[in-house]
């Protein structure tokens, strides 16, 4: 047999989408409670849920990736130490960080929430809307589980409930209880008659965690930008707006803090070269004075003054020289102290070797940004670790560095000592009380313009560290939207109108998947070649036998539509013998095979039916008729004649019957026997029809034994009893052509399972 053209099934498909959704329609009163349900749902979810409102503000990072930051083009730029690189990523990892949340709900005493008890939600309280406040003295884990009631008795005295037990006690009493020690007193809303209040204590902790990983969200506005959002939900707005604002402020303030840090050593580090420099310098001027005392020096010589003046030039170069140098092994000191591997290194103060400067910039802002991640992070973390390793190569580069400025200087101060000798050959003529007074105020000098130079250094570092500016600018001030962001109305009701209409769907859907049993007709389609005689509704009487002449019943105009059908299934080739089969017991083989007798013997047809089921035979019982001998008798008696055992139905007088008889030991191997075809061969001559009610193929082959003494065979199914999986049967009897001419009829049908084929239908596989 062809199958049909794609275009057939592409119709079919569209076809069978539309009746399943016409069959799921036909419960629209189902669809339309559950939307019904669902929106009332979702309006007492909005009516009753905890608003949430946005709450943002926008901030400019000064993005710095040079270090020159704010000092860049100000009297003071040539103090590069203060120079620290900046990104807007590590900035708003900064800003995430958990100890700067921590301390700003610290600050802001978020450890105490207040809720106004009301009939059906509780409206929590903040700020100016406070009739109380709690201050906290001393809270541990044990007072995080802890609930408090609070009721305000009047203007001096209130009660707490906790544990079930109840106290009254004074405003700004001391309260002591599992976990806790607070007092209380009055708020800015405070009255009399207020609300039972709720008290309850959170854990600073965990709540730090919570808005560093899910609630505070920090974005860049685009990509690469230094514009930032800073954005958190919260149910007061007002607390968001104060806990954004508190959180720019100590971000920028530990920004402060941190370019602060430098400026501080660098002072530390000018004061002991300073106390240092004034114990020379008194000593040196205390000789002068002595000398001058003692030896009454009055006037020089203008020659010896000229040369003195060159030799002392030489000589200022050579005290400059070996002043680097004590600056250098004071660095190199510095660097050798163990205490030092984490401290900033001070600056070079004159000495103008530029990769020295660059090492040390590079080596103290990894020293700053070192101390910035540990206060969020373990030592062991490997961002850290990763940085030590920098510095500890940093550090090295460092020391060879200043040994390679070391001996330059060296070769400089040679040189000029070589120079001053020269100089001084030419002076030897000198009294030497005149040349001892110039030397002395020579090293005077030395000694006061290098006090006076770090002097002037030092106040320029206390200038810049009193004038240190936040590197971030606040764009727009924290403020939240008026409209809640959740939860969102209009998505919410559209959420609730699907799911209204598909859940009603799911389950219809789902009910008929998960159902094993034949549903309709479209479970057997699927077989390819079943070919449809018809349906049979549900009997409402207990008759086995329900056609009547003159009946106008349902099933009795299904019967002769059966009927009707049976000549034009088969090409109209005559169908005389008819075998009646199923895949189980139950499926109404029996009551069909009598009421289609009773429906053709009223076209003036002669019928017989013969009782095949040689296991569990209920034909004559159905019929209302005594057992006598039937056909296992006329099958092992070889002498019987087979009128003996036709009897008349008492059903129709054109309908007449051959019952099972006596129970055989081995019913497969009667069904041998050589007397069944002659048999066949003499009912043929004598009735009409002749229809053949067997044992179920699902269970036993009794039919197959059979088919070939048929002309056609009849397939029952029942709607609702049919298991799906025994349909497999009946694909096998098709593919491999097991019985004649198959046809399909659906028994049992209710209102929800019935359709109307025409002439016969065919099922094809889809392919």
């Amino acid at each position: 047999m062809a199958l049909p053209s794609k275009k057939h099934q592409s119709f079919s498909t569209k076809e069978d989408t539309t009746e399943s959704l016409l069959k799921y329609l036909k419960y629209w009163y189902v669809f339309a409670i559950a939307i019904v349900l669902c929106l009332s749902a979702a309006y007492a979810y909005i009516t009753y849920a905890t608003p949430f409102y946005k709450v943002s503000s926008t901030l400019l990072i000064q993005n710095d990736f040079k270090g020159d930051g704010l000092l860049k083009g100000t009297a003071f730029s040539d103090l590069d130490m203060f120079h620290a690189a900046r990104t807007v990523d590590n900035e708003m990892e900064v800003l995430r960080s958990r100890d700067l949340i921590y301390k700003t709900l610290k600050d802001l005493s978020l450890e105490t929430r207040y809720h106004q008890v009301g009939k059906i939600n509780d409206k929590e309280l903040y700020d100016q809307s406070l009739p109380i406040k709690v201050v906290i003295y001393n809270l541990n884990n044990k007072a995080y589980a802890q609930k408090l009631n609070l009721i305000i008795k009047n203007e001096d005295t209130f009660s707490i409930t906790n544990n079930g037990k109840r106290v009254t006690y004074r405003f700004d009493q001391l309260i002591t209880g599992p976990g806790y020690s607070i007092k209380v007193i009055k708020g800015p809303a405070f009255k009399t008659n207020f609300e039972p209040i709720d008290i309850a204590f959170k854990d600073l902790y965990s709540m730090a965690e919570y808005y560093s990983l899910t609630s505070l969200t920090i974005l860049p506005i685009v990509k690469d930008a230094n514009t930032i959002v800073i954005s958190l939900l919260d149910n007061v707005p007002q607390r968001g707006v104060d806990i954004l604002n508190k959180l720019i402020e100590n971000y920028n303030g530990r920004n402060v803090d941190t370019k602060n840090i430098v400026a501080r050593n660098t002072i530390r580090f000018i004061d002991d070269r300073l106390r240092s420099l004034s114990s020379d310098l008194s000593v040196v001027e205390q000789d002068v004075e002595d000398y001058k005392q003692r030896n009454r020096v009055t006037n020089f010589n203008a020659d010896a003054e000229i040369n003195l003046k060159t030799s002392g030039n030489y000589d200022q170069e050579l005290s400059q020289s070996q002043i680097q140098l004590d600056v250098i092994q004071s660095l190199e000191e510095y660097l050798n102290q163990e205490d030092s591997k984490y401290e900033i290194v001070p600056s070079t103060l004159g000495i103008g070797d530029v990769t020295l400067t660059n090492l040390i910039n590079r080596y103290n802002d990894m020293q700053i940004d070192r101390q910035r991640l540990l206060r969020s992070n373990k030592s062991s973390n490997p961002l850290i670790v990763n940085i030590d390793d920098q510095l500890v190569a940093l550090k090295s580069n460092l020391k060879e560095n200043l040994r390679n400025v070391r001996r330059g200087l060296s070769l400089a101060r040679n040189n000029y000592l070589s120079k001053s000798n020269q100089y001084e050959s030419r002076i030897r003529n000198v009294p030497t009380i005149e040349r001892g007074l110039m030397e002395r105020n020579r090293t005077q000098a030395v000694q006061a313009g290098l006090y006076e130079y770090l002097l002037q250094k030092r106040e320029e570092t206390a200038l810049s560290l009193s004038a240190t500016i936040p590197t971030s600018q606040v764009v727009d001030k924290p403020a939240y939207n008026t409209n809640p962001a959740k939860p969102k109305e209009a998505l919410i009701y559209l959420c609730s109108l699907f799911a209204g209409f598909l859940l009603p769907l799911f389950i219809f859907f789902g009910k008929d998947k998960l159902n094993t049993k034949v549903q309709d007709v479209n479970d057997v389609q699927l077989i390819g070649g079943t070919r449809i005689l018809g349906e049979l509704s549900h009997k409402e009487e207990n008759n086995t036998v329900v056609i009547k002449k003159g009946s106008r019943t349902t099933i009795s105009e299904l019967f002769r539509y059966i009927r009707s059908n049976l000549g034009l299934m088969n090409n109209h080739l005559p169908s005389q013998v008819l075998l009646v089969t199923s895949g189980s017991k139950g499926e109404g083989k029996t009551f069909f095979s009598i009421n289609l007798g009773v429906t053709l013997s009223m076209v003036d047809k002669k019928v017989i039916i013969i009782e095949f089921d040689l296991r569990k035979p209920d034909l004559i019982k159905g019929i209302n008729m005594k057992y006598e001998k039937g056909l296992t008798d006329y099958l092992d008696d070889d002498n019987m004649d087979l009128s003996e055992v036709i009897k008349p139905s008492g059903v129709s007088p054109n309908m007449f019957v051959i019952g099972c008889g006596k129970l055989p030991d081995d019913p497969s191997d009667l069904l041998h026997s050589r007397k069944i075809k002659s048999m066949f061969d003499e009912l043929r001559k004598k009735f009409d029809y002749i229809i053949v009610d067997t044992s179920p193929v699902g269970l036993v082959s009794d039919a197959f034994s059979l088919a070939q003494y048929t002309d056609a065979s009849i397939y029952l199914i029942r709607y609702n009893f049919t298991r799906k999986m025994q349909l497999g049967v009946l694909e096998d009897i098709c593919e491999n052509k097991k019985l004649k001419n198959l046809m399909i009829v659906f028994n049992d049908a209710k209102k929800e399972n019935m359709k109307s084929y025409g002439y016969g239908g065919y099922a094809y596989e889809a392919s």
